[in-house]
């Protein structure tokens, strides 16, 4: 219960570890039954997938937004504050109508047992139908089947590229994972799919049909071409064709990278599939917009200090997509890498993939419960005797940024391995007034 005067959202999360997960939707949907059933009193796109996920949604938000409809989006995780997770046309719900709503969650009986991030789940939910929202945008937390948002009755449901993580709760194949993805897809809701390797593809074809979902996907019913990524690392241009726009769009993301191209594609397949089709200049508009923190976010200091990259890849799939981006870009030399992971990540790969690219590569440890705490010091060693690389090892993210800072030069200092470990970066002293590259 609440004092008078109290913080809700404190008390919501505060005594709760965000990395507890409990699988079911039990719990959820008893919460939100005794919250009245928020979640359908607004239209709801669904987005699953490995990486990308959170960009994709941030693009379809941005297009709604554009057009003059009341959109929630719905991300997770947040990198400093928690309120990154509940965005109203695109800005962080209000105090007050944030506060409100926390209250009423912490009120109901079915709260109290139920995991951080169905608190979370509960809250945007309850935020948006409290503020008017017309439309969510909802990515999933992990997996899709029993994620705590697939209490949802969506309009339409995307799915972007799938790759090994969380094995430990998905599976250990592709084809397991992209099961628990699917378990999104509902019966004669239009289904939307990234560009997926031919097996977990063949996985969603197999999910789709026998919940009667029709399929559109990237690489078949859409296509992307000529993609060019900014050399300053701050957008890409890139021309759209679908079958619902045949004469084709010529637009520019504001994030940068191929991968972003194809997540904003992904973004305008899903409204033109779903009913919410954008007019070309919200399109252009939405997308040009659309900004999510962390997602290879350049921030360009003065003269002589190095460019600063910020990245939350945290598996093989997103770190190499990352290379990939860095390569395209015309940042300066030397680039030096601040890895922090989390243990139960396959950190081999990722380091693997971030050696051939970086300069130097400093590893540290991110603030995280016990039993997801990486050890960089074993991690050097397994560089130096597998890859026969030598690496930098610092106690925390502020001594790895600093060191960082200086064996940069006026070079460029990428921080990866985690979302905990870029939000961490981007709130140091050292790192505030430095602005983006578009501002």
């Amino acid at each position: 219960m609440l004092t008078e005067g109290g913080d809700a959202l404190a008390a919501l999360f505060d005594p709760r570890p965000a990395t507890t997960i409990r699988w079911g939707l039990d719990g959820i949907e008893a919460l939100l039954a005794e919250l009245g059933r928020p979640e359908r009193t607004f239209d709801a796109l669904h987005i699953a997938g490995t990486n990308g996920k959170g960009s994709t949604a941030c693009f379809a938000a941005s297009m709604l937004e554009a057009g003059g409809t009341r959109t929630g989006l719905y991300t997770s995780p947040h990198l400093e504050d928690v309120r990154e997770r509940f965005l109203i046309d695109g800005a962080w719900v209000e105090e007050s109508a944030l506060q409100s709503a926390a209250a009423r969650v912490l009120d109901c009986a079915a709260a109290a047992p139920r995991t951080y991030f169905e608190l979370a789940t509960a809250l945007a939910f309850t935020c948006f139908a409290e503020c008017g929202v017309e439309v969510a945008v909802v990515e999933t937390g992990l997996g899709g089947r029993l994620d705590a948002t697939n209490v949802l009755r969506p309009a339409g449901t995307a799915i972007t590229p799938i790759s090994l993580d969380h094995t430990e709760w998905l599976g250990g194949t592709a084809e397991a994972i992209a099961r628990e993805k699917g378990g999104i897809l509902k019966p004669g809701v239009p289904a939307c799919l990234g560009r997926i390797d031919p097996l977990p593809l063949a996985t969603l074809r197999q999910v789709a049909r026998r919940v009667g979902s029709p399929v559109a996907r990237l690489g078949r019913d859409a296509e992307v071409s000529d993609v060019a990524v900014r050399g300053d690392g701050v957008g890409t241009r890139f021309r759209y064709v679908s079958g619902s726009r045949p004469d084709g769009l010529r637009l520019a993301a504001g994030l940068a990278g191929r991968h972003q191209a194809d997540n904003a594609a992904l973004a305008l397949l899903l409204l033109d599939s779903s009913g919410y089709p954008p007019e070309e200049g919200s399109a252009r508009r939405g997308i040009a917009r659309a900004r999510l923190a962390g997602r290879f976010e350049v921030r360009h200091p003065g003269a002589g200090r190095p460019a600063c990259v910020f990245d939350i890849a945290h598996n093989p799939a997103a770190v190499a997509v990352l290379c990939e981006t860095l390569a395209e870009l015309s940042l300066p030399r030397p680039l030096v890498a601040v890895v922090g992971m989390l243990a139960d990540k396959d950190w081999k790969g990722a380091l693997a993939r971030l050696a051939l690219d970086s300069d130097t590569m400093i590893l540290t440890r991110p603030a995280a419960p016990a039993e997801r705490r990486w050890d960089p010091s074993r991690a050097r060693e397994w560089l130096s005797r597998e890859r026969g690389l030598e690496s930098i090892v610092c106690r925390s993210v502020a001594e790895a940024v600093s060191r960082g800072l200086t064996l940069a030069g006026a070079g460029t200092l990428l921080v990866t391995g985690s979302a905990t470990t870029v939000g961490e970066a981007r709130a140091l002293p050292e790192l505030a007034g430095v602005r983006t590259g578009d501002e």
